[in-house]
């Protein structure tokens, strides 16, 4: 490859990386906005109702899950007839989701003591049958870096959803509108997929070999993680009410959302930083950095997110979901454990060892499954929280001991890259624990909780600059942008 072609190369990987990360960030704002304004309208019990129907669904969907896309993005050269194959598969995989979802909806609102979840099922199915469904051909774009369609497709899959779940809420005041707003998107953005990349629609499994040799590992991982994810939603709806379901569910997605919008677009940029570390041979360094400023990005956040848990609910959902907000703080200070473990991904596969990402949910499950059991059974929402807790725990353990069976760092330097960022956050933490109820400052509300976010940061800016100078000026991310403002302000 010339010197030309390796820039354009890297000019585009550029591109589609940044419209990547725009895209997803831009679906999530989309998700969040519609998430605020429903949540308004309609209450925790309708959320609640839809989650325990979606929990099931989700299962179903991860176990069948075919990577089609991925398979096709690797072959050199895409035929008719292997179009034709992903088409088929995809659509054999949307009539087994769906017709499995069927069956099962009366036997699950049985078990939940609900039959509104029987209709609800049979209609949340064709979300994931038409998500299988996109037009295979819209693989042309992705082998060519083009993600722009991609983005677009998404984006107007989000939106068109988003108004007819509103108009619907507005409409009739129900769970329905959370229904239909589930299953617009993925039907909205098969009809889409077929205008960007129109195929012949014909039926053949004849390059069935192509795929088959990814289904195997696939399926299995599949149903760990999938399990990994859904457990506590599965058996929580029988052993707490609809509404307080309901806020567990809605607790949990607004906790998901920084890592939605901050940390998952940062995973192919990650992994790309990693591979050109070990060339130069500083992959040790570059993981650690990584693990820094991941933590440094996302503590303040979720520390925030747990200690001002009642306002941020007041604020976002209204007084109406208000005691789901001890539900919030526990999910957040939960996920202050796992931040240290989300490069070990990125660096076990830039090693050539994946094996350890299945074996690291496999640990995590083994974990997971009896402690949410046992902890939903004695206390319900609390022990949930407390077994994610439980599972944080044992996946940071995992993640200590395969970092440094493969890339030889010690216990000691992967938790003292998380070190000062914790540190620092100690005191900005104490400051809001000694700021009064937010929530009873009425129409000064969002006023007083922004002041409040302002002095939190601050004294956590301050207390991590404090520490960087201390320990002498490291590189890293406080080195990256103190750099910068030194920069902008000489300017």
């Amino acid at each position: 490859m010339s010197a030309a072609e390796g820039a354009s190369l890297s000019t585009r990987t550029i591109r589609a990386g940044m419209w990547t990360v725009g895209a997803r960030l831009s679906s999530r704002l989309i998700d969040f906005a519609v998430l605020l304004v429903l949540a308004r309208l309609l209450g925790p019990a309708d959320f609640g109702l839809v989650a325990t129907a979606m929990t099931v669904i989700y299962i179903v969907e991860a176990v069948l899950e075919l990577p089609l896309t991925f398979v096709l993005v690797r072959l050199p050269e895409v035929t008719d007839r292997m179009y034709s194959t992903a088409f088929t598969l995809g659509l054999i995989r949307g009539l087994l989701v769906a017709g499995l979802m069927a069956g099962l909806s009366f036997p699950l609102a049985s078990l939940y003591g609900d039959p509104r979840l029987m209709p609800l099922i049979c209609a949340l199915a064709l979300a994931p049958a038409a998500r299988g469904m996109i037009s295979p051909r819209m693989v042309i774009f992705e082998k060519a870096l083009d993600f722009r369609r991609k983005g677009m497709l998404e984006l107007l899959g989000k939106a068109v959803a988003g108004v007819i779940a509103i108009s619907i809420a507005v409409g009739t005041g129900n769970y329905w509108a959370v229904a239909a707003g589930t299953v617009s998107t993925p039907v909205v953005m098969m009809i889409v997929s077929y205008i960007m990349a129109p195929m012949r629609l014909r039926l053949s499994l004849a390059d069935w070999p192509l795929f088959s040799s990814m289904t195997g590992w696939n399926f299995l991982s599949q149903i760990v993680s999938a399990l990994n994810w859904q457990v506590d939603r599965l058996i929580l709806p029988l052993y707490v009410d609809i509404t307080s379901f309901g806020r567990f569910t809605t607790a949990n997605d607004i906790a998901g959302l920084p890592f939605q919008a901050i940390v998952q677009p940062t995973a192919v940029p990650l992994f790309s930083a990693l591979v050109n570390a070990r060339e130069k041979g500083n992959l040790t360094g570059a993981y650690l950095k990584a693990c820094a400023g991941i933590v440094t990005l996302m503590a303040p956040v979720m520390g925030f997110m747990a200690l001002m848990a009642g306002p941020v609910i007041h604020i976002l959902l209204g007084p109406d979901w208000s005691s789901g907000a001890p539900i919030l703080a526990g999910v957040a200070l939960t996920s202050l454990v796992i931040l240290p473990t989300v490069p070990m991904s990125a660096l076990v596969l830039v090693l050539d060892r994946p094996r350890l990402v299945a074996l690291r949910s496999f640990v995590e499950l083994a974990v997971r499954v009896p402690l949410t059991v046992v902890g939903i059974i004695l206390a319900g929402i609390t022990g949930a929280i407390w077994a994610k807790a439980g599972a944080g725990l044992a996946l940071l353990l995992m993640t200590l001991f395969s970092v440094r069976s493969v890339a030889g760092i010690s216990f000691r330097d992967q938790l003292r890259s998380s070190l000062s960022p914790m540190v620092a956050l100690v005191p900005a933490a104490a400051f809001l624990y000694g700021v009064p109820d937010l929530t009873q400052y009425g129409p000064y509300l969002y006023p007083a909780i922004a002041v409040v976010g302002m002095v939190f940061g601050a004294i956590y800016v301050a207390g991590l600059y404090g520490l960087w100078w201390v320990s002498g000026r490291p590189a890293g991310l406080e080195a990256y942008v103190a750099e910068k403002a030194v920069t902008y302000f000489r300017r």
